[in-house]
């Protein structure tokens, strides 16, 4: 008896061990696909794009902002959007996730949509809300840029995968 038990427990620790060594990889190769993408086209063009549409929300904001290139700004006030000002690191953190989760590429698939379009959803907010900082509390700004946002999209981020594993899940109890 005690023979059968520890035989269990092994398989079962390996498997437990195989659970943590394949999310352990989603994350690392999440992590270098990450850094390897900085300076390539595709992040230029992210960048642009997300300094497009953060200018174009300020302006619908009455902010009359101009945007060249990368650069969102009044005469007063302006910043530069860089690789690290994107949602791609938030999303190659979720997706990594998503990927390590034992679920069906259906569901991985949708996930990681859904974490896209949420995650730039929430940098745009964290864009916006820093212009007005840099604008009216200026002495806030690293702050708010370095520490605050930077945790809020991170955190986001981990409670968007909490929320669509438990969905996914609940939908495997029903």
């Amino acid at each position: 008896m005690a023979g059968k038990v520890s035989r269990f427990l092994r398989g079962r620790r390996l498997r437990e061990m195989g659970r943590l060594l394949v999310i352990a990889l989603s994350l690392a190769v999440a992590l270098l696909v990450y850094f390897r993408l900085f300076g390539t086209p595709f992040v230029d063009a992210v960048s642009r794009w997300t300094a497009v549409s953060a200018a174009g929300a300020l302006n619908v904001l009455g902010a009359s902002v101009v945007n060249t290139g990368t650069v969102v700004g009044t005469s007063s006030f302006a910043y530069s959007v860089v690789a690290e000002c994107t949602a791609i690191g938030p999303v190659i953190l979720f997706a990594g996730a998503v990927m390590a989760y034992p679920a069906t590429w259906r569901s991985r698939a949708l996930g990681i949509s859904l974490g896209v379009v949420l995650l730039s959803a929430v940098n745009l907010v964290r864009l916006v809300s820093l212009f007005y900082i840099g604008v009216y509390f200026p002495n806030y700004l690293p702050m708010a840029h370095y520490l605050v946002w930077q945790a809020a999209i991170i955190l986001f981020a981990i409670l968007l995968w909490l929320w669509w594993a438990d969905r996914l899940t609940g939908r495997a109890r029903e």
